[in-house]
């Protein structure tokens, strides 16, 4: 048989003095049994949310990684052909990663840029003529050429200074990143966002020398190519293949202008290019993961970052 909960007669039949105080401590246990309620329901959500978006950034991080190997499907094209005239690409995929999930990839030609290694030797002494090319770089985007001294610095094996406290601190070997250029005194934010689209730090596989793309070089890159370089040279270059793309070096000197200078370029120069970087951004329910890395065309990784 129900019987009614008489609590509430029990503390009125009580003195008033004990009245008040049962009633506190009523009110104190159902404060109590709210709070640890709403700890425990939070606690939930919070565990809930956070298996989520561990899961949700596993399966990007999944996705991102399969963008990458899509990726080097066109890498494999590319390896077919005898010239190369692509700077940069960005697409979207097309393949079905699931509801609520995207990828996009963008592939850039590493070889369209000045390789700042290239400025020392393997032998650690110091190529003059990338140097020069370097400082005519930086000259050309209104950047103190001083700062290519302090990069050769930052490489070479010795401890002479071509500057004051140039080799304070410095690594004496070869740069892994471009990112890296961030930690020499001297390289401001300004000037590194500036220079960061023109410069890489990867070498032609199975070549001596560091050979940029005539096809995709940017106007900056193909200023600094040689002293007598100038402005207007470097932009008939670029008009001449727009039209039609060098298929070999000894075109360059089909320019007008480029008569003297295109021969004097050797093996410094290619019209086709051997490493890219590739960059797969996915998103799964709004949660990223971004992966960088650079590539040859036989698909040996040189540089891998996840994000």
């Amino acid at each position: 048989m129900y019987q009614p909960d008489n609590s509430h007669s029990r503390i009125k039949a009580m003195p008033r003095d004990q009245q008040g105080s049962a009633l506190i401590i009523t009110l104190l246990i159902i404060t109590l049994m709210v709070a640890l309620v709403v700890d425990f329901v939070y606690d939930v959500y919070i565990d809930s949310s956070s298996l989520s978006n561990w899961s949700n950034a596993q399966r990007a991080s999944l996705v991102a990684k399969s963008g990458q190997t899509l990726s080097t499907i066109y890498l494999k094209e590319i390896n077919l052909l005898s010239y190369t005239d692509l700077r940069e690409i960005e697409l979207p995929s097309d393949y079905n990663f699931g509801a609520d999930t995207s990828l996009v990839f963008k592939i850039e030609d590493e070889n369209a840029k000045f390789n700042i290694n290239s400025i020392i030797e393997p032998n650690g002494l110091t190529d003059e003529t990338e140097l020069d090319s370097l400082k005519k770089l930086f000259e050309f985007l209104n950047i103190n050429p001083d700062i290519a001294l302090l990069i050769a610095d930052w490489i070479d094996p010795d401890k002479e200074p071509r500057l004051s406290d140039s080799e304070d601190s410095a690594k004496n070997t070869f740069l892994w990143s471009v990112d890296e250029l961030q930690l020499i005194e001297g390289v401001e934010n300004s000037v590194f966002d500036t220079i960061r689209p023109y410069v890489t730090v990867h070498d032609n596989k199975g070549s001596l020398i560091y050979q940029i793309n005539i096809n995709t070089a940017e106007l900056p890159v193909l200023a600094s190519l040689h002293n007598d370089m100038t402005e207007t040279l470097a932009q008939n270059i670029i008009s001449e293949r727009e039209n039609f793309p060098f298929e070999n070096t000894s075109a360059l000197q089909n320019v007008p202008g480029m008569e003297i200078i295109g021969p004097l370029l050797g093996g410094r120069i290619a019209v086709k290019s051997t490493n890219y970087r590739i960059t797969t951004t996915a998103t799964v329910n709004e949660i990223t993961r971004i992966i960088e890395s650079v590539v040859d065309t036989s698909l040996s990784v040189l540089f891998w970052r996840e994000a």
